[in-house]
């Protein structure tokens, strides 16, 4: 719609209705004339226009906003800022341009002086923002799946090649007839070696459509009628031909606390626990292979009725935070009503350990609350991120306890809910695939007597583990010394990521000093529900109280109360803080809109002034603009 003007309207008329704000300075930067769009984005009334300019300015980008307006003035040129304003979460863009003397009509002097224009550019900045962002989260996407296509390559690609060779050599060994014997045995030796490849390609592929499948919320357990302690012995046999081939003597054994604990049939998703299981003892041959010490893996299944906050005693869980518990599926109706049990399995090896360093980078990794910060594809692998998953969604953890060179011991627990049954073909049998069955027959074959050939020793596996008090498992036994190891490192490791949750945490306890009840309320219940400890006074008296008597990282302090104002209930507090040299965060809540107003407050000791009415997010980021630099202080 086009605008008509009167003959006789003036010049500030006429400037008044332009959207964007306008005005004239001198070569001293004095404001000459202004619109009224430039009084509403620039508001503060000092005359010099770089000191009220950057008054209007947020605190961030105060420097560069002043360092641009110097470069222009030394240079002449023209110049272009873009900047947030204080207090609100909007940008605006301000230019400044040489203006010539042309006319006494600007009240400028011979030397001219300058034009200014500002405009809001919220919905413009707010959009490159949005943009920058989904940009940064593509390029880390990205980084992520080149690293788990490198990883899925070269955990692929190695079986692969040696698959190829053995092909070759049993290609040879068939035209080998003269030799038959040793071409048996090449042949054999080959099969089973194609046999291992093909295992841990399909465990790679297996854990990687499981982690997807998890990552997609995807994944669901499926409960039936089990008995724990038989079902694991099917999984764990899959692991023979492995025991024998790498002089591994191994164990399967039932602690007291299962019988103790009355176990027998439950509902559970054993075949999803197997998983955990299979890549526990997966990584423990391959590390005790590489051992020159006596070879040695124990698997141990416990019970308990309580959360276990270890299992064995030496093992140290991660911890589990709220985003973990919450996956805990085990608790919806398919799960029937017996009473909650927790089983406990920890696979325990000889091997050549985890060093320092490694323990450390798990800790960081799995005690983290952030999922960036969790590296899915690097470190112990993928195998690792998958078994605690579904500990998760079975309602339990995992954990390890090692020292290089003394072996590692992993444990974990999950939740299953206790019943009765007698139904043989749930003894867990299913969960072993032909495909899985042919694999460890071929591997067989090479711990087999052929013709001329000695007999093997046996490695037992029992159905039914004995049941027996094991020391170690016991909840009051002494922790040995890789025990001692993790627990150091795991301390480190938690207290070193409280440093950063500390200086990235807004605040842990805030007073709220406000008359009004209805307001006083809602704002106590926000902050309470974001995680705050709040405590609440009604006029500056009771705050004067709270702040000698109690600890609080911040006031939110009301102005206008009976008693005592919020004004002189902040110089009392400065007054007090002299004494014990501590600072403490106050800011003023007003809905006193005026610069003179605002100015009181300031002079009277407040950090800064937020005016009602105001959203949850604004006060939480004025809040976090003050409290990190007292929270960083304090752990240095």
């Amino acid at each position: 719609m086009a605008l008509h003007f009167h003959p006789n309207a003036s010049a500030q008329q006429l400037a008044d209705v332009i959207p964007h704000g306008l005005a004239i300075l001198d070569r001293n930067l004095n404001i000459i004339s202004e619109n009224k769009k430039f009084r509403v984005l620039i508001p503060f009334s000092n005359a010099n226009f770089q000191t009220r300019w950057l008054q209007a300015v947020h605190p961030d980008d105060v420097r560069r906003a002043n360092a641009s307006l110097q470069e222009c003035m030394q240079s002449e040129a023209a110049m272009r800022a873009e900047y947030q304003i204080r207090d609100q979460e909007n940008w605006c863009a301000l230019t400044l341009d040489s203006l010539l003397a042309t006319g006494q009509s600007f009240g400028l002097g011979g030397n001219g002086g300058f034009i200014v224009t500002v405009s809001d550019i919220t919905p413009e900045k707010k959009a490159e923002l949005s943009q920058r962002k989904l940009v940064k989260d593509a390029e880390e996407h990205k980084q992520l799946q080149e690293r788990f296509i490198d990883m899925i390559s070269h955990e692929i690609r190695n079986p692969l090649s040696a698959m190829l060779h053995c092909t070759e050599d049993i290609m040879e060994a068939t035209l080998a007839e003269e030799h038959h014997t040793l071409s048996f045995s090449r042949i054999k030796k080959s099969a089973e070696t194609i046999s291992l490849c093909i295992s841990h390609q399909k465990k790679i592929l297996d854990d990687v459509l499981t982690f997807s499948k998890i990552d997609a919320s995807m994944l669901l357990l499926s409960p039936r009628r089990v008995q724990p302690k038989l079902y694991f012995k099917d999984p764990i046999s899959l692991f023979h031909p492995q025991f024998y081939k790498n002089n591994i003597q191994f164990d399967y054994q039932s602690d007291k606390s299962y019988t103790g604990c009355g176990v027998d049939w439950v509902v559970a998703d054993l075949d999803r626990m197997s998983q955990v299981l299979i890549n526990l003892l997966s990584n423990a041959i391959k590390f005790t292979a590489k051992s020159d010490d006596r070879r040695r893996i124990r698997v141990s299944i416990g019970a308990s009725q309580d959360r276990p906050s270890s299992y064995p005693p030496n093992v140290v869980f991660f911890r589990s935070g709220e985003t973990a518990l919450s996956l805990d599926k085990t608790s919806s109706p398919e799960w029937g009503d017996g009473d909650y049990a927790y089983i406990m399995l920890a696979v325990k090896d000889t091997g050549i350990g985890i060093s320092n360093d490694s323990q450390m980078r798990l800790f960081e990794r799995f005690n983290q609350a952030t999922p960036k910060t969790e590296k899915i594809y690097g470190g112990s692998g993928l195998g690792l991120n998958v078994s605690r998953k579904l500990c998760h969604l079975h309602g339990g953890e995992i954990g390890v306890s090692s020292k290089e060179g003394q072996g590692s011991t992993f444990g974990f627990f999950f939740r299953v809910r206790k019943t009765t049954g007698n139904w043989k073909d749930n003894l867990g049998t299913k969960n072993i695939s032909e495909f899985d069955k042919v694999c460890s027959d071929i591997q067989s074959l090479s711990v087999q007597p052929h013709k001329g050939g000695e007999l093997t020793s046996e490695v037992r596996i029992p159905r039914d583990p004995p049941e027996r008090h094991i020391e170690e498992l016991s909840q009051i036994a002494s922790p040995d010394e890789r025990t001692r190891n993790t627990r150091v490192i795991a301390q480190k490791a938690i207290a070193r990521i409280g440093e950063i949750d500390l200086k990235n945490t807004i605040v842990r306890s805030i007073l709220v000093v406000e008359d009004n009840i209805i307001n006083r309320e809602i704002l106590s219940k926000k902050l309470r529900s974001l995680g705050f400890r709040v405590i609440e006074a009604t006029n500056g008296l009771e705050a004067l109280e709270v702040f000698q008597n109690q600890r609080a990282d911040c006031i939110l302090m009301d102005q206008e109360m009976p008693m005592m104002d919020g004004n002189e209930a902040t110089k009392h507090i400065r007054a007090l803080e002299k004494e014990s040299q501590n600072h403490i965060p106050i800011l003023g809540v007003t809905a006193n809109a005026r610069l003179a107003q605002r100015t009181e407050m300031i002079e009277a000791g407040m950090d800064d002034v937020i005016h009602k009415p105001f959203r949850t997010e604004e006060i939480i980021a004025k809040i976090s603009q003050f409290v990190p630099t007292k929270l960083e202080m304090q752990t240095d």
